[in-house]
């Protein structure tokens, strides 16, 4: 008989502890899981954290945290982490009553991309580890790998013959905010420009000189399309590294770039297009945009996208530069049609070694080889 009453006792205390930890160990529990506040580039190392609270006295003997990102985020430990179509990472932690854990995991970022992070999934076991309880938490963060830079030394002959199309159209006008001084009145000036309250002073007319700027800008057209049903994103990757490279090469000599792709947004699904801008912030939009190009997405024909640019009548401040494998007669006829409208074309062929190059030698447009490896 004292045996059944101590086997109903101990039945008893495990129903209860199991029922009190089931009611109270998520409680005051929080869990999140963020990535770095700074963007990396393509190739770069990266971190993110786990952060654990336990806001209360229970003592939490095992949780195991458990969350997933895309595979193209390696994990460099390779602990508790599983990898198939997504990365599977599990950290198992003991946690004690008002005990804060923060842990910091490193992982390479091996392609391009926009990454988020949507829950966190909880698992811990009863006191005497007879039972599992299971919790998800929402821990919402994204994540930008920008495309990493093409070696400078195969960037300068584009850009240089970018800068050529730039600088032989370039217009310079006066820019009224910028003052530089005053000068004695000649009889080209128009009479907007006097400064009446110089000529009272001196007794002479005298005009306001202003410093110039100039309207040239250059609109990056990044194609991105397959003509057929083989896939070239070797070729389209390259295309976006260029198109990445020469933004930010032309923005730092203070060149406007603007943007428009066929390629889609992972996002929203529509196609990438950016108004001509300067700055830091219009390299970070540059940037950003083309992260988030998905190549599973099947682009719009590129005919398409020229004559919509041509139809924005941009005028002849703008330089045009087309990145592309495609050689078709239809792309090519589009893209010299807007070369009419604009102040200069060059078009950069992305090619494999062993393709024919099949453009026709047009003179309004300025070609480039690009040669990518496989």
């Amino acid at each position: 008989m004292t045996i059944v009453v101590i086997l109903l006792g101990a039945f008893l205390i495990n129903y209860l502890l199991d029922a009190c930890f089931r009611s109270f160990w998520s409680k005051n529990l929080t869990v999140q899981v963020r990535f770095q506040d700074q963007p990396a580039m393509e190739g770069q190392e990266a971190r993110l954290t786990e952060t654990i609270a336990n806001g209360k006295r229970l003592f939490l003997p095992l949780l195991q945290v458990g969350f997933q990102v895309h595979r193209d985020l390696w994990f460099s430990d390779g602990e508790n982490t599983s990898v198939s179509d997504q990365c599977y990472k599990r950290d198992v932690f003991s946690v004690g009553g008002y005990q804060k854990i923060t842990r910091t995991i490193p992982f390479r970022c091996t392609h391009r991309g926009y990454y988020e992070l949507e829950k966190v999934e909880l698992v811990t076991r009863s006191p005497l580890m007879t039972r599992k309880y299971y919790e998800t938490l929402e821990s919402r963060d994204f994540f930008y790998v920008y495309p990493r830079l093409v070696d400078s030394e195969q960037l300068d002959i584009s850009f240089q013959k970018v800068m050529g199309s730039v600088l032989a159209s370039r217009n310079l006008y006066e820019d009224p905010f910028e003052f530089r001084g005053i000068r004695e009145y000649g009889p080209a000036d128009p009479m907007n420009k006097i400064n009446w309250k110089a000529a009272a002073r001196t007794g002479e007319l005298m005009v306001n000189l202003y410093g110039s700027t100039t309207a040239q800008e250059v609109m990056i057209l990044l194609d991105v399309e397959d003509e057929t049903i083989w896939k070239y994103d070797e070729i389209h990757e390259e295309e976006i590294r260029i198109a990445a490279s020469l933004a930010s090469r032309c923005i730092q000599e203070g060149i406007p770039v603007g943007f428009r792709t066929n390629g889609k947004d992972i996002r929203n699904g529509r196609t990438f297009v950016l108004k001509a801008g300067c700055g830091e912030q219009q390299v970070r939009l540059v940037s950003e945009g083309l992260a988030r190009l998905d190549l599973n997405q099947k682009a719009d024909p590129m005919e398409f996208v020229l004559d919509r640019e041509r139809e924005m009548g941009t005028g002849t401040s703008t330089t045009y530069v087309m990145i592309s494998k495609n050689q078709r007669p239809s792309c090519v006829e589009a893209f010299l049609r807007l070369a009419r409208e604009g102040s200069g074309c060059i078009w950069i062929a992305t090619l494999y070694a062993e393709m024919e190059w099949k453009l026709p030698r047009e003179e309004q447009i300025r070609w480039i080889r690009w040669e990518v490896e496989k």
